[in-house]
């Protein structure tokens, strides 16, 4: 009978204040990145350590599924402005533009977007 060995890996990522507290609230469960190398390494299972830009604070989430979409404007189409930590109000374009701050449009056309499900650690 053959063995499987299950590597969970924690990943480190960078957060802004605003939406490290959503995360670290339970309210933010969707994490949205560029779909680039680094994060094309990121399973079900694995755990990432995201880090307060502002504060120095961690916190540790369980990663429960990751999506890729062609776009970041398909990847939002699919949920909540809570699921992903923005405003109540904000509108597709607003969430556009302010991911559009991080990544560029060639890096988007180049990798895709990446949804990041996850919940906190215990």
């Amino acid at each position: 009978m053959q063995e499987w060995s299950v590597y969970i890996i924690e990943h480190s990522m960078k957060l802004n204040n605003e939406p490290f507290q959503s995360v670290k609230n339970g309210i933010k469960t969707v994490e949205i990145r560029l779909n680039d190398e680094k994060r094309q390494k990121v399973k079900n299972g694995d755990t990432i350590k995201f880090n307060n830009l502002e504060t120095n604070e961690v916190v540790k989430v369980v990663v429960t599924e990751t999506v890729m979409y062609p776009s970041f404007q398909v990847l939002l189409n699919q949920y909540t402005n809570r699921e992903i930590g923005a405003k109540e109000g904000d509108q597709l374009s607003q969430k556009l533009a302010a991911i559009y701050q991080i990544y560029s449009q060639t890096d988007e056309l180049e990798f895709g977007a990446l949804a990041i499900k996850m919940h906190l650690a215990n």
